[in-house]
């Protein structure tokens, strides 16, 4: 009986360790954690934009066409024609050439090189129109027997075509006068010397200057290329103009303010190549360019086209003028989704349209012109969620929920059970922030109350028996 017994007891404890066995490995505790999506911080920097002008310079070659330019070596005269490359390609030019001495074709004898042929006048023919300097055909088309009044053609010249378009309106005018002679009518000799017939060079200075006035133009100026005393020793053939063409230069230089004092200002020596071909050295550095500025009263939030936080306060804008430090605006701008194709700038002319999602709406005392810079800081809009998704059924009493290390109640949650597995979004609308874009998640949920909502950035975890099947 004893022996019985004993089997019996050994039969029920085996029988018991076995059931202990399945039961234990079913319920395993078992633990979920996810860190929700953190907060986006987005930054830009940008600056105002502006149109640089590229200022329009008309320039005449006026070139010495009588039989004394025989005398002139043949390096200075293709130093001449070089000077024509020289010109700054940041300029709008338009370099027109005609001979000293009328010819036949008196002031239609010209050609015509511009930056941009389209945009000369249709009363130019294409047949005066040159695609290089070595096009020109200057100290050709050789005139003898009549007298040099180069001055008087210079006048003579721009006003035949002071209506036409030629000369443009606005533009910065100069003259290159080429002579190995003087102007007659202004300058004789006179003893061992020459002298200045003064009435006719007022005359001649004068007219240009009214010239200058009627097209309007930035600067007048008269770079005049002749013989003079510096050459040395002094050549058959050569032939100086100091009272004419060379005082020319000097008053038409010393009658416009702005310039420094220069003796021989704008007189260059035919003598040599050296110093012709630095004709345009003075005049490429003196030309300003145009800067007009734009000014803008939307401007784009580029960092980002998704969702941001416009709540007060979470927008930040700052403005930076120069190398100075950035100033936050507190005021004068308002946020704005952009409805659409949304224009940003208003002057000079409406443009720079922009479909990004997020503007900054600058009000009328505060639009943003160059050279002003603009940066902004913004955030990815705050998520809170109230759902904590886990992928079995969990034994009520056994779950504990922490949220950056802390607990929730028991009384801070619930469980869903009556719903089953679901794919659901677990974000929540909550202190303003919308529930939407969803963030779906699927599993059993477990549902927390408003006091135990957790955001963007917090780490959640769940520990758990999972409930017997």
């Amino acid at each position: 009986m004893k022996n019985y017994w004993s089997a019996f007891l050994s039969l029920f404890l085996l029988l018991g360790i076995a059931g202990c066995g399945v039961e234990q490995f079913g319920t395993t505790p078992q633990s979920a954690s996810n860190q929700s999506n953190p907060l986006q911080v987005y930054q830009q920097s940008s600056c105002s934009g502006h149109t640089l002008i590229k200022p329009a310079v008309d320039i005449l070659y006026v070139v010495d066409n009588s039989l004394s330019n025989y005398w002139i070596s043949g390096d200075v005269k293709s130093g001449i024609q070089n000077t024509v490359g020289s010109i700054s390609a940041q300029f709008d030019y338009r370099v027109i050439g005609t001979p000293l001495l009328k010819t036949t074709s008196a002031d239609q004898d010209y050609q015509v090189l511009a930056k941009d042929p389209t945009s000369l006048p249709s009363s130019v023919p294409s047949s005066k129109v040159v695609t290089s300097s070595s096009q020109f055909t200057f100290f050709s088309n050789i005139v003898e027997g009549q007298p040099e009044a180069g001055l008087r053609r210079v006048q003579e010249f721009i006003t035949e075509h002071q209506s036409d378009g030629l000369f443009r309106q606005g533009a910065y005018l100069f003259v290159v006068l080429v002579s190995n002679g003087r102007d007659t009518e202004v300058e004789y000799v006179q003893n061992t010397g020459t002298a200045q017939n003064v009435t006719n060079f007022n005359a001649r200075k004068a007219g240009l200057l009214n010239l200058k006035n009627y097209l309007q133009s930035q600067q007048l100026r008269l770079f005049s290329v002749t013989a003079n005393t510096k050459c040395s020793p002094v050549r058959s053939g050569y032939i100086a103009s100091p009272k004419s063409y060379g005082a020319m230069s000097q008053a038409l230089y010393d009658s416009q303010p702005g310039f420094t004092f220069k003796l021989d200002a704008d007189h260059y020596d035919l003598c040599s190549k050296s110093t012709v071909s630095s004709v345009f050295a003075d005049v490429n550095s003196s030309i300003q360019q145009i800067i007009v500025p734009h000014t803008y009263k939307y401007w784009p939030i580029t960092s980002t086209d998704g969702v941001i936080d416009t709540s007060p306060g979470k927008i930040k804008v700052f403005k930076s003028t120069g190398n100075a430090a950035p100033v936050e605006m507190t005021s004068g701008w308002t946020y704005l989704p952009n409805p659409g194709n949304q224009n940003t700038r208003i002057l000079p002319t409406i443009g720079e349209p922009t479909t990004r999602a997020h503007l900054v709406e600058f009000d009328d005392s505060h639009y943003v012109t160059y050279p002003d810079c603009i940066s902004i800081s913004t955030s990815s809009n705050l998520e809170y969620f109230g759902y904590v998704a886990i992928p079995k059924i969990p034994t009520l009493a056994s779950v504990v929920i922490k949220i950056n290390g802390v607990q929730v109640p028991v009384s801070g949650w619930s469980f869903m059970a009556a719903e089953g597995q679901q794919n659901i979004n677990i974000k929540v609308a909550y202190n303003g922030y919308p529930n939407t874009p969803p963030v779906m998640r699927q599993g059993y949920m477990l549902k927390l109350t408003s006091n135990y909502y957790y955001k963007s950035g917090d780490n959640i975890e769940v520990f758990y028996i999972p409930a017997t099947n």
